[in-house]
């Protein structure tokens, strides 16, 4: 007992001392330049460990102590919703059927992404020219022709254009030349009504005939016609060139789907916003490349006699 209480008096007197000698190194800091601050406050801060020792001890002595919590989880069971079932014999880490058509969605989805994915590496970035023989031309006028605009390029015979060729702006369909001269064209736009060109929608794979349609308000839009009992088309899809008219090679950007009507009992008419802006085009491309040459049949001449069976 006698001991306690010498211990306890010996820690009132170092407090007692501590208090006054803390406010002292305090305000003696004030003194200190700036760059010795730091390394002088080291030096104190060692020097004073090993009176703060004891006091440490007490705080940490009158700390609460968390809680000590055991599980058991030999003892824990398993709910049973989490249990595989083994009642039909399948193994614990086999998917279950219903997943199938989610295995064949993403299939499909993948396919999907592979074929957008060379679609729009085929299409050029601002200002870049397409991967297709071709040659640049400028728009020089822009003129109405039988209530339909007509612009005239730069570019002619002499530069390797051709009558009926394929005219692409930024990678997508702009026109047709319909139109030729030695150094310069007349080409007739996506929405002119006389042109057509064979489609297919880049999702569901349908194809039909794209044209030109009267004017909707002040915006020019085409008209997709497909053949068909059902069509599985939707609102924004893409519609691509499918290359059948020898003029356009396939997977070409034609426009988008805005709407879609049935016309008839085995036909439909889908609205297409075209993808080139007419009016913001400055600079096309115009395809040189000779188009397919298929050696198609000649059917014989009606006129022609009969050859005679000599007896």
């Amino acid at each position: 007992m006698y001991s306690e209480n010498k211990l306890m008096r010996r820690q009132i007197s170092r407090s007692q001392i501590l208090f006054p000698g803390l406010v002292l190194l305090a305000l003696a800091l004030f003194f200190v330049p700036e760059a010795q601050v730091l390394s002088l406050r080291g030096q104190y801060l060692s020097a004073l460990r090993p009176v703060l020792k004891p006091f440490n001890a007490i705080v940490r002595t009158t700390d609460p102590q968390p809680a000590s919590i055991s599980l058991d989880l030999k003892s824990s069971e398993t709910p049973k919703s989490t249990q595989p079932d083994q009642t039909n014999g399948a193994k614990p880490d086999a998917m279950p059927s219903g997943n199938t058509a989610h295995d064949a969605e993403l299939d499909r989805l993948r396919a999907e992404l592979v074929r957008v994915c060379s679609l729009l590496n085929k299409m050029n970035s601002v200002g870049e020219a397409p991967s297709l023989p071709s040659v640049q031309a400028d728009i020089l006028l822009r003129k109405s022709l039988w209530g339909e605009p007509i612009l005239a390029l730069n570019r002619g015979d002499s530069d390797g254009v051709r009558l009926n060729a394929a005219v692409l702006h930024r990678g997508a369909v702009f026109g047709r030349i319909v139109s030729i001269g030695a150094h310069a064209s007349c080409v007739a736009l996506l929405t002119h009504k006389g042109l057509s060109v064979t489609a297919r929608l880049a999702q569901c794979r349908a194809e039909g005939v794209l044209q030109g349609s009267k004017d909707e308000g002040a915006e020019r839009m085409c008209r997709l016609l497909v053949v068909g009992r059902e069509l599985n088309a939707k609102v924004g899809e893409h519609v691509v060139t499918s290359g059948y008219d020898g003029t356009f090679p396939p997977d070409l950007w034609l426009g988008v789907v805005t709407g879609i009507k049935r016309s008839g009992d085995v036909q439909w008419e889908l609205s297409v916003r075209p993808a080139c802006n007419e009016n913001a085009a400055e600079t096309v491309h115009v395809l040189t490349g000779a188009p397919p040459d298929a050696p198609w049949p000649v059917m014989p001449s009606r006129t022609q006699k009969p050859a005679q069976v000599s007896k």
